[in-house]
């Protein structure tokens, strides 16, 4: 397993306010899409059910392991 750190602090913020803003997320589950994208991942696993709004970001793969 490979290991990046996401550490553009001042790019993730703004990008998770841009994020936040277009598919309504909360602030938490926007950083964590932001960060996914700042470091290109391929996929954001999550434990938010697939009704959550973080569903519908296109940017990244989001995967949801709840049940």
């Amino acid at each position: 397993m490979l290991c990046v750190w996401a550490d553009y602090l001042t790019l993730i913020v703004k990008l998770a306010q841009n994020i936040a803003s277009q598919y309504g997320l909360g602030a938490l589950d926007a950083l964590h899409v932001a960060s996914a994208i700042s470091v290109s991942a391929d996929e954001l696993i999550t434990t938010e059910k697939l009704s959550k709004p973080i569903h519908q970001v296109r940017e990244v793969q989001v995967i949801s392991i709840a049940e």
